[in-house]
């Protein structure tokens, strides 16, 4: 079954903070011990794959450059839903996180955007009851 699952994959800088961060979010830990350096989440069906940026390989000596050089995920935005936006927005704000777009009403959905610890922005949607 896991072949079949959508897999997102974020290069981090601190592979525990992470970890804890998108846990407190709603991720779920699927445990793989034998992968010291990944830690595996899900989101419903779509499995979140956190892997340290100094301590897992790269495709090549080029990728490894770019990846380090450049701004992680730029262009890249992860969306979750959330239960409780404002629960969210409340965590996103006490753990120091940057908030790039505040909370606002899209007629949709209730959203806000923030970074991760590495840059990565994440897009929060809640949607009316």
């Amino acid at each position: 079954m896991a072949a079949r699952q959508l897999k997102v994959g974020l290069r981090v800088r601190d592979l525990d903070r992470s970890f804890d961060l998108y846990r407190q979010i709603g991720f779920r830990h699927l445990p793989q011990p034998q992968q010291a350096n990944l830690r595996y989440l899900t989101f419903g069906h779509t499995w979140l794959i956190l892997s340290h940026v100094d301590k897992h390989g790269y495709h090549n000596a080029e990728r490894e450059s770019q990846t380090r050089s450049g701004p992680p995920g730029l262009g890249f935005v992860l969306v979750v839903p959330a239960a409780d936006l404002d629960a969210t927005y409340a965590l996103w704000r006490r753990e120091g996180l940057p908030v790039t777009l505040e909370p606002e009403d899209v007629g949709w959905a209730r959203i806000f955007y923030g970074l991760d610890p590495d840059g990565y922005e994440v897009m929060f949607e809640e949607f009316p009851a």
